[in-house]
């Protein structure tokens, strides 16, 4: 089964990006999930609502790659939040804490980025 990544980009009070991931022991990871009959972006949305629990509707789709990991091709979604209140902001943080994500700056996910082969090329089915 093809399995879709996604991960939400927030930008920080100093103007650098932070990405949303989950962290194991020692490995940070993005949200995985298998495709269903969905689409591959309406499978990564339906995991972030139905899975984690956080609001989508002010998602915005920012990057679309086709990445390979361990072997396997992957559509990796990079989604931006649009403008959100102080209080959908933190309640969607609430969210993820809960499922156990956080936002990293990318020097942190310099081991997960390197199992990353981002030569692949977008791909729409």
């Amino acid at each position: 089964m093809k399995q879709i990544a996604g991960t939400i980009m927030l930008i920080d009070e100093t103007g650098a990006p932070k990405f949303l991931v989950t962290k194991s022991a020692t490995h940070y990871h993005l949200l995985l999930t298998d495709q269903t009959t969905r689409t591959p972006l309406a499978t990564i949305l339906a995991a972030f609502k139905e899975q984690l629990g956080i609001d989508i509707t002010a998602l915005r789709l920012s990057e679309l790659s086709n990445v390979v990991i361990r072997d396997q091709d992957i559509s990796l979604f990079v989604f931006e939040w649009g403008a959100l209140t102080k209080q959908q902001l933190a309640d969607n943080m609430t969210a993820l804490q809960l499922h156990g994500y956080s936002f990293e700056h990318p020097k942190k996910l310099k081991r997960l980025l390197a199992q990353i082969d981002m030569s692949g090329v977008p791909h729409f089915n």
